[in-house]
């Protein structure tokens, strides 16, 4: 995970947003996630997404391999947070946040257990061999019947080196085939992002369940 670190230390973060999220904010209600539970958000960074979870009733996992990501999110929104070794990890308390900082792989099924989780730019962040086992870490700390929200971003991988890495809904239904239900909220052309010298640039919204 050296690089996520150089990009932080160097400020190279062009994947965050001051703004929340619009296609979360879109679809989240619609998803059927419990009322005031727990949402896991995978390489969370300093996501304003959070916030916004946070402010609509719901608790708030983050997880984060690379620690200035943590301090940057904690300082910016001038929360002051208790922190404890676990595990491997570091966990950053401050209700109704907390932040497992440390490799996202080594969580344990009795580590979390989730009512819902939240995708906006962590399964396009790794390799394609990285995949199978973040979706296994997916069903391992979340509950059964928990709901999730992805949004992935898909162009010809052979145009471009990740990350982002290519994610298409092809590989979304594949990698999420045993044990979850798919279902496709929203396709987007994005063509402003063909300026990356891309053909062909789109996102998808899912929706998905575990069973």
């Amino acid at each position: 995970m050296g690089f996520w670190h150089h990009r932080w230390q160097t400020q190279q973060i062009g994947w965050h947003r001051d703004v929340y999220n619009d296609l979360l904010t879109k679809h989240w209600g619609s998803i059927g996630a419990v009322d005031g539970g727990e949402v896991l958000v995978p390489l969370c960074g300093k996501s304003l997404d959070m916030l916004w979870l946070a402010d609509s009733g719901y608790s708030v996992t983050g997880l984060e391999f690379v620690e200035e990501a943590v301090q940057a999110f904690l300082q910016e929104n001038e929360l002051e947070a208790e922190n404890s070794e676990f595990g491997n990890h570091v966990l950053h308390r401050t209700p109704p946040f907390r932040i497992f900082q440390g490799d996202v792989f080594d969580l344990k099924e009795r580590d979390i257990q989730a009512d819902a989780w939240y995708d906006r730019a962590a399964m396009i962040a790794i390799p394609r061999e990285s995949r199978i086992a973040y979706v296994d870490q997916l069903r391992n700390l979340t509950k059964p019947d928990a709901v999730g929200l992805l949004i992935t971003f898909a162009y010809p991988q052979e145009e471009m080196d990740g990350p982002p890495f290519s994610l298409s809904d092809d590989d979304v239904r594949q990698l999420f085939s045993d044990g979850f239900v798919v279902e496709c909220l929203e396709q987007i052309d994005l063509g402003d992002e063909k300026e990356r010298g891309l053909s062909q640039v789109t996102s998808s919204v899912f929706q998905i369940k575990r069973i």
